[in-house]
């Protein structure tokens, strides 16, 4: 699904690429997308501003799993002075 709201978003932006708004948000979200970034609100802004097919997609896959977390830090034994 990741792969058909890409390109429902290049096709918005080759679309309407004589408005603003469609190239500036189609470029973020396409870099959001690829960096794991992709928020609710830049799938609603891609929804309104670059293709209604492409936001409905994104808005419809689940939430990116978050980047992997720090290991806890183990207690240390206590040193004798």
């Amino acid at each position: 699904m990741e792969t058909a709201a890409k390109v429902f978003i290049i096709i918005g932006m080759i679309a309407g690429f004589w408005y603003v708004l469609p190239l500036v948000f189609g470029i973020i979200a396409l870099s959001k997308m690829k960096k794991g970034q992709m928020t609710t609100g830049w799938k609603v802004c891609t929804l309104l501003f670059v293709n209604l097919i492409a936001g409905i997609l994104l808005l419809c896959m689940p939430a990116a799993p978050a980047a992997a977390e720090a290991p806890a830090e183990q207690p240390q034994a206590p040193t004798e002075e």
